[in-house]
């Protein structure tokens, strides 16, 4: 078998996890593909390439087939996700309709605007054509005022985009983004066992459903949603099936309470809303809003609505709206304004060492 070394090291492949089926996978130039003009995936022959430059240029819009077919479909991964050091896969959990879609779209079209680069992030697309596509298809909608469709029903986990973030120490590592939809968590057992390789979750929770706020009353009756203190069933069915060693999960995660647009005049919401973008990570500052939103949620909410951050060994909250106004008949009529929607992934990232260190208030120490 000849194989390409990742770029910049040497010696075999590094093996990882397919981040769609969780089996094994190196990169192997054997089962490389490219999509044609129809977009669909055809075989392409590396040895062809002479020059160092078009070789490069094909590996970096080159997916490579998962070879595991054991009652998964065919899937292909993007060969930079495979030759950029060790993954980072981040899924969003909520129930349907929750605004999950949304917070992502934002969350990676404020990535592509630079937002990180206050953090000493610097970003490249994993595939340049599916990037350009997600653009497209979703931020530019989105921005435009459509409403974007939920989470499509699958017993395979959504993949969303994924991207290759440089820290300030000069490492890459690719980070996968998925959107978990709550009907199909709860309804299919292989989509569960994806859980078992994620290494960060973003709990999504919506104010109609969690707040028993007397204003809320009329859009959740507009929206046929309803109140519930047991809590968001997408939580309760992750937070079940997670691996843990002892009494605490592993995951590095964060919690968002979305669509804070409908609380924008409720203390402490407005307050943090109206916070800028900090110059740097201080986790300080994220233990501070974390007792904020726990505080908020707790009251409010009940219990049920803070079990992540009680059973997750480092876990933030936030508070965060992804279009800075509520729709109207399928439409942002004044555009979407998003506040606040990098924090909770600035949060998972500081966690999960991509952010580096940065001292006793750092990036090593949030979620601590």
């Amino acid at each position: 078998m000849t194989t390409i070394p990742p770029p910049g090291g040497a010696g075999a492949p590094q093996e990882m996890l397919c981040p769609f089926c969780l089996e094994p996978v190196s990169f192997d130039e054997r089962q490389l593909f490219v999509r044609d003009d129809r977009q669909q995936y055809v075989t392409v022959d590396l040895s062809r390439h002479t020059s160092a430059l078009r070789r490069f240029d094909t590996l970096r819009s080159a997916y490579q087939r998962c070879r595991n077919t054991d009652g998964v479909p065919p899937h292909f991964i993007p060969v930079p996700y495979l030759t950029h050091g060790s993954p980072l896969t981040v899924a969003m959990v909520g129930d349907s309709a929750t605004g999950k879609t949304h917070l992502l779209t934002q969350m990676i079209a404020e990535i592509a605007e630079s937002g990180l680069e206050r953090y000493g992030i610097t970003w490249q697309s994993v595939n340049p054509q599916e990037h350009s596509a997600f653009m497209t298809e979703r931020v530019d909608r989105l921005r435009a005022g459509e409403m974007l469709e939920h989470t499509a029903s699958t017993s395979f986990a959504s993949f969303v985009e994924a991207v290759l973030l440089t820290g300030p120490d000069g490492a890459t590592r690719p980070v996968a983004f998925f959107d978990l939809g709550g009907e199909d968590l709860r309804r299919t057992d292989e989509l569960l066992r994806f859980l078992l390789g994620i290494d960060a979750l973003i709990f999504v929770v919506d104010p109609l459903r969690a707040l028993p706020l007397p204003h809320l009353d009329p859009l959740r009756g507009e929206t046929k949603l309803s109140h519930t203190r047991g809590g968001d069933p997408a939580f309760q069915t992750v937070l079940d099936r997670l691996p843990r060693t002892g009494p605490y999960h592993g995951v590095a995660a964060a919690v968002v309470v979305n669509k804070c647009d409908l609380l924008r005049f409720e203390p402490p919401v407005d307050r943090w809303l109206a916070e800028p973008p900090p110059a740097r990570v201080s986790a300080a500052r994220f233990r501070e809003e974390s007792r904020d939103a726990y505080a908020f949620l707790r009251h409010h909410a009940g219990p049920a609505w803070v079990r992540p951050f009680d059973t997750v060994l480092r876990c933030t909250l936030h508070f965060a709206s992804a279009t800075g106004s509520h729709d109207r008949h399928g439409r942002f009529v004044h555009g979407t304004s998003p506040r606040r929607v990098l924090e909770p992934l600035v949060s998972v990232l500081a966690m999960c060492g991509v952010l580096g260190d940065g001292g006793t208030d750092g990036p090593a120490a949030v979620g601590m």
